[in-house]
């Protein structure tokens, strides 16, 4: 029996370097560096008030630069540091503007007067830096030297005293709002980073407070969605949704109809991944005609993401019709969204890549705030969308489409990519690394899989991810996809030490259940199984039920239940308690619309019938399954079925009609075989 497929599833110039400041590291910069810096030196023939700017703008040339030396960096590449010179190059054009405000007013031999940068130029100066540190201190590390961790203590020590002298200086007044709190964005981010939740919920709260009271109402909703998302991830699904809700209300009593959809929407996300499927329907329908309103068409970004959201958790409760409307509407919205930020990047406008789920002016379209806000970028959407959209293809071109859904998504990623958001494009590259593994697994596609099973080790390799936190929630999901390859070219026992490694979570999850369910099919389907393979199926059969016990009943729960029948009846002794669990399965699967899973089934029984002389009946149970087969072009289950009804030919006396489908079964198992033996040799993924 094939595997089951898995189911579907944001240097001061007063300090002295340390001996070891120039070792390698994104942190301080030794003093004489700007000072040395000729291109720095040919900026003083500037006017004084040019100088600062200037400065800025060669220290994002640097970073830019850097950017694009770290994304054009192969897996093959040896090891190397070339982008941290443009990163020193940039801090050294930011902490050259920090000379320039060393004091109120600046004597220049130059210019024979005096300078004044304001306290905001500073404070901004300052923001900068921290933003260089936290981005390049984690993104960087690509070495394995003792001393990298020492490194990142220190990047992280300098980040925290430039946020902390930036809100010491920034003007106090409302004018200068915008600065304050993009600092104390930074700081909850830093704290979130090194795990002090407890300090970051405080500060979270006192700014939304804070906020709240100066009438900042945008960044009332920012820090809101920050608080919400620290709980969210922390597993505290009800502090989340209910300081989402505070921020609804309020933004209902002021009549802001985006600030209302931008909350609305992120409290949506998060009921769909708690699969709070009453609750998110309620939302969804209010949304869906807030989304109507004129003042949201400014803002297509946030259509974006709940017409995809719509169609993700339509697709999760198994209702493809409406699944696939939403993935219609979240395609025109996405079109819009192209428009503006095509403008805006001509423009020069977009410091975030287009994640302006919140934006600050909303005539311009984005935030001039270096900050990533809470939503999804351009590329983050557009890849989303793209891969919600494969998700509920159907139809005899399933594959076609599937797959240039998916390659749109990946091109999407690698646009992203050259814009500099390789850090935060990673994880749902490999999310659509994963899917392109599932839908040429289940076509039987086995050289592509293993290609794309190859490009996620090798993503994951180029970027240093095997000791983050990125590699531990993707590990058993790739895991899984390794077993599943293993168990389609008839590997079984890696198969089943790689599943192993999945199913014995110690919280079950939807990889888990698949992983449990398939194991147990492979300790079954063996020729001749031995006492403890029955044992073990034995054991993962009562895992199986107790999970289902308590399962809720949604649509993607009567896949589960489908998949626990089928066990259930590949493991009974007595043929009519077998027959009724199989016969359960494929009750489900009709509602489902599974058919792999519905075809597996029709043999099962066809075997089954088969054995106690209902030729007839079997007959009927392969046929289907044949049929079934023969749309989805899958070999293995042909030969299966028509190695039945060879069986059933054999048993009424019809030779000839025997040996022919002999010759059938020969030859789609010889496709099949052809299909598996072009994939690469093993490498090991573990």
């Amino acid at each position: 029996m094939t595997c089951m497929q898995p189911l579907p599833v944001c240097f001061e110039a007063e300090q002295k370097p340390s001996s070891n400041s120039n070792s390698g590291g994104v942190g301080r910069e030794p003093d004489d560096r700007p000072n040395a810096n000729a291109e720095q030196q040919q900026q003083l023939a500037l006017p004084p008030e040019q100088v600062h700017r200037t400065m800025w703008a060669m220290a994002e040339s640097h970073l830019r630069h850097a950017q694009k030396q770290y994304n054009d960096m192969l897996p093959s590449d040896a090891p190397n540091n070339n982008w941290q010179a443009s990163v020193i190059a940039g801090l050294s054009c930011l902490y050259g503007v920090l000379r320039l405000c060393e004091s109120s007013k600046t004597q220049t031999r130059h210019f024979g007067t005096s300078l004044i940068l304001s306290a905001d130029t500073e404070a901004r100066t300052r923001l900068r830096i921290a933003q260089v540190l936290a981005e390049w201190g984690v993104q960087g590390h690509h070495s394995n030297s003792d001393n990298a961790k020492g490194e990142e203590e220190e990047n992280e020590s300098e980040e925290e005293r430039q946020l902390q002298r930036a809100l010491l200086v920034v003007p106090k007044t409302d004018n200068y709002a915008e600065t304050k709190y993009a600092i104390i964005a930074a700081q909850c981010r830093l704290l979130l980073r090194r795990g002090d939740l407890s300090w970051a919920e405080q500060r979270l709260k006192a700014t939304v407070v804070d906020a709240q009271q100066r009438r900042q109402y945008r960044w009332t909703q920012f820090f809101t969605l920050e608080l919400s998302n620290m709980y969210f991830t922390n597993g505290d699904h009800r502090s989340a949704l209910a300081a989402l809700q505070a921020a609804i209300q309020q933004a209902q009593q002021g009549g802001d109809k985006i600030g209302n959809a931008t909350m609305a929407v992120q409290q949506l996300g998060i009921l769909v991944q708690m699969r709070s499927w009453a609750s998110a329907n309620t939302l969804a329908g209010s949304l869906a005609l807030l989304m109507a309103d004129p003042e949201l068409a400014r803002v297509p970004h946030i259509r974006t993401r709940f017409w995809t959201l719509n169609a993700a958790a339509a697709a999760m409760r198994g209702d493809i019709a409406n699944a696939q409307e939403a993935c219609g509407w979240a395609r025109e919205a996405l079109k819009e969204w192209q428009g503006c930020f095509a403008v805006q990047l001509a423009e020069d406008r977009t410091t975030d890549n287009g994640a302006t789920f919140i934006a600050t002016d909303l005539e311009n379209g984005a935030s001039e705030g270096a900050l990533r806000i809470r939503g999804s970028s351009y590329y983050e959407a557009h890849a989303w969308v793209m891969l919600v959209s494969a998700q509920v293809v159907r139809g005899d071109d399933y594959y076609e489409r599937a797959s240039g859904f998916l390659r749109l998504a990946l091109e999407g990623i690698a646009r992203g990519e050259a814009s500099g958001s390789t850090k935060q494009l990673l994880p749902l590259k490999i999310h659509v690394l994963l899917r392109i593994v599932d839908i040429n697994l289940s076509a039987l596609y086995i050289s592509e899989a293993k290609r794309a099973l190859d490009k996620i080790m090798s993503t994951l390799a180029s970027h240093d991810c095997h000791a983050s936190s990125l590699w531990s929630s993707c590990r058993d999901a790739i895991t899984l996809r390794w077993a599943m390859y293993k168990h389609r070219i008839g590997d079984f026992d890696e198969a089943i030490e790689a599943y192993r490694c999945v199913a014995g979570q110690q919280f079950p999850s939807n990889l888990c259940y698949v992983a449990r369910v398939n194991l147990a099919v492979l300790h079954l389907c063996k020729p001749d199984p031995a006492d403890t393979d029955l044992a073990n199926a034995r054991q993962l059969l009562t895992l199986l039920e107790k999970e289902m016990a308590n399962a809720p009943g949604s649509e993607l729960d009567k896949i589960r239940c489908a998949l626990l029948q089928l066990v259930q009846g590949m493991a009974s002794k007595e043929p009519v308690k077998a027959k009724t669990h199989l016969l359960g399965c494929l009750r489900l699967c009709n509602e489902a619309a599974e058919s792999t899973l519905q075809g597996w089934t029709l043999c099962l029984l066809g075997t089954m019938v088969l054995s106690t002389g209902q030729y007839e009946q079997a007959m009927k149970m392969c046929a289907a399954s044949q049929s079934i087969a023969q749309r989805a072009n899958d070999p293995l289950q042909n030969a299966a079925a028509i190695g039945i009804l060879t069986k059933i030919e054999q048993a009424v006396g019809d030779p000839e009609r025997c040996a022919q489908l002999i010759q059938v079964d020969e030859r789609l198992l010889g496709q099949f075989n052809a299909q598996i033996s072009d994939a690469t040799p093993d490498e090991n993924l573990h």
